[in-house]
């Protein structure tokens, strides 16, 4: 099973580049996206990527980690968007947004497993917490100083609750002062299972005066795994 592994020691980073879609132009963005990533494997420092899709149509999100934030800087895409052929993709359009993150703290619902999207049945919930003012660096550090709550409080809760995820990661922007939080569960039908959604996570007063939040789901639709080591 391919998956996405997230290593939260070191300085390894992962990067999600959002997109804006609509249910008309989702899917092909996500074609387009699947073709110009091919390569990517091939690059040095490269971890993993995977491919996202929010159910609600309005999003996609290619979310990929790797080494250091050396690596990411020199990856240059080395694809071609041919015109013709069952791989034909149109280049995609420019993003909305790129976070490149450091990986602050991963939780597991089994002690001792990696924390990872496996499979192309996993689900996901992104959590992004934005400063309401960027540039307000007493804001930032509040958020920032949110990160220890998340971690003591709201991310156990999350590993409580029903239907369980496999594992919740929380990250944190280099540049911007985002957090983010990914909370995964590997199979889709564990929803039916439980015979109940995944509720949103909840925060306190204090943080809608400091940030934005936005929640929602997402379907895994491709993992892209790096390439196994050569022994030669």
């Amino acid at each position: 099973m391919s998956s996405l592994k997230f290593d939260d020691s070191g300085e390894a980073i992962a990067v999600a580049v959002i997109y804006e879609t609509s249910t008309a132009t989702q899917k092909p963005l996500l074609k387009s996206l699947k073709v110009g990533n091919k390569l990517m494997k091939k690059a040095l420092g490269f971890k993993g990527f995977a491919l996202l899709q929010s159910q609600d149509g309005k999003q996609v999100v290619a979310l990929s980690q790797w080494e250091d934030l050396d690596s990411y800087q020199a990856y240059t895409p080395m694809t071609s968007y041919k015109s013709k052929g069952k791989e034909g993709a149109t280049p995609p359009p420019e993003p909305l947004q790129t976070l490149v993150f450091e990986v602050v703290a991963s939780q597991t619902a089994i002690e001792g497993a990696t924390p990872a999207l496996r499979g192309k049945e996993a689900v996901v919930r992104f959590t992004q917490l934005t400063p309401k003012d960027p540039n307000d660096g007493e804001m930032r550090s509040q958020l920032l100083n949110y990160v220890e709550e998340i971690i003591e409080e709201v991310v156990p809760f999350a590993l409580q609750s029903q239907p369980i995820p496999q594992s919740v990661i929380v990250l944190k922007e280099v540049d911007s002062g985002d957090l983010a939080i990914i909370s995964n569960w590997n199979c889709s039908a564990v929803f039916e299972d439980v015979g109940k959604p995944v509720t949103e996570i909840a925060f306190g007063d204090d943080l809608a005066a400091i940030a934005d939040t936005k929640q929602g789901l997402y379907d895994v639709v491709t993992i892209i795994p790096s390439a196994p080591s050569n022994p030669k």
